[in-house]
């Protein structure tokens, strides 16, 4: 009981500190990648916390993943640099016994790990990409360039400018042809005008041009009024059903990926949102004997076999993912034999722990 609650204790301890790390480290990074997108003008600065907020919820699992691995290869570390594994080792407790407790330990966190993967992450996926739509759509359908002619995405809209001021927003040479909801066309001509934004909402105002209706345009019967002052909204309308968003198989729900099974990018998000769950657990296993020093020898080894054999693991299961994804193979279940063999390498390793050795057979014994 008295190993158990320490080793749990320190676990947690070392798992939060670096869960909080890495809460800390992703959302940066996120926002890096995005402030090039907000500097290019793709999306409003305003908007930038809210997609770093997705962003960061949708490598949750990832994140778990690395902050249990990393806790429990310091903890055994530590425990072996300062004598304590040897001292619990020689009053009986086999390295079985320490791969037990981190199994239970490591156990919830899968778990949660999965259902982050299966829950969390598809819904901010899904919510980001939403969200990237309704702007899309809530933009103006024009920029402010002066002598290009801007399409709006419904192609209902298209406007010109021939000379625009930014500083009182004056401009000369406009044209205007939009089609309204019983779609008729017209085209609107006027020498000059302003545009102004209120609260991201462009508004064009136009003086002393000219309306023409295009409806009757073949029979070469136009109707045609003056004007002295015609206002413009270039603001489109987002309507929810009308520019509902088209998913793809990240932001499926999972019940969703398992109706759509037969397609072949379906099975691979399936299969990585299991496999992300497993190798929460199975590296939390492996993670035991390799940070268990039991002679000299092994003092830099620790340090360096567990991230080779972490890099290794998940390139695997992503190139077999990559494998499901093309459709070279049929089932979204060719991952487990690799989470097998990495438990059976587990189970080995700490069997040969358990020998007075090491990792390699030495003099220093």
């Amino acid at each position: 009981m008295l190993l158990k609650n320490v080793f749990y204790k320190e676990l947690v301890a070392n798992a939060a500190r670096i869960l909080t790390v890495l809460v800390i480290i992703l959302p940066i990074t996120e926002l890096f990648k995005l402030l090039d997108q907000a500097a290019s003008g793709h999306i409003p600065t305003v908007t930038l916390f809210t997609f770093m907020l997705y962003g960061t919820l949708a490598s949750f699992p990832m994140i778990l993943n690395i902050a249990s691995f990393l806790a429990i290869v310091i903890t055994m570390n530590r425990y072996s640099k300062d004598h304590e594994l040897a001292i619990w080792l020689a009053s009986g407790i086999s390295p079985f016994k320490w791969l037990r407790l981190t199994a239970w330990f490591v156990a919830p966190l899968a778990i949660t790990c999965g259902m982050c993967s299966m829950l969390i992450t598809p819904w901010a996926v899904r919510q980001s990409n939403q969200y990237a739509n309704f702007l899309t759509k809530q933009a103006a359908p024009m920029a402010l360039s002066q002598g290009l002619f801007k399409e709006s995405r419904d192609s209902k809209e298209v406007y010109y400018i021939e000379k625009y001021s930014i500083e009182n927003g004056y401009a000369h040479g406009l044209f205007l042809q939009y089609t309204d909801e019983s779609n008729t066309s017209y085209n609107i001509n006027a020498a000059e005008g302003r545009i102004t934004n209120h609260e991201g909402m462009l508004g064009l105002t136009l003086y002393n041009g000219t309306r023409n209706q295009l409806s009757n345009f073949e029979s070469s019967n136009i109707l045609t009024m003056k004007f002295a002052t015609f206002t413009a909204t270039l603001r489109q309308a987002y309507d929810p059903e009308r520019d509902k968003l088209q998913l793809n198989s990240q932001s499926y729900s999972t019940l969703d990926l398992i109706k759509r099974y037969d397609e072949a990018h379906n099975r691979g998000e399936l299969s990585w949102r299991v496999s992300i769950m497993i190798m929460t657990f199975v590296m939390g296993l492996i993670a035991v004997p390799l940070s268990m020093q039991t002679s000299r020898v092994q003092g830099s080894l620790v340090f360096i076999f567990p991230p080779i054999i972490y890099g290794v693991y998940q390139n695997i299961i992503m190139t077999v993912n990559a494998q499901i994804n093309d459709d070279k193979l049929y089932s979204a279940f060719w991952t487990m034999p690799v989470h097998v063999l990495l438990i059976a390498f587990a189970i080995g390793l700490t069997y040969y722990k358990s020998k007075p050795n090491g990792y390699f057979r030495s003099k220093n014994k």
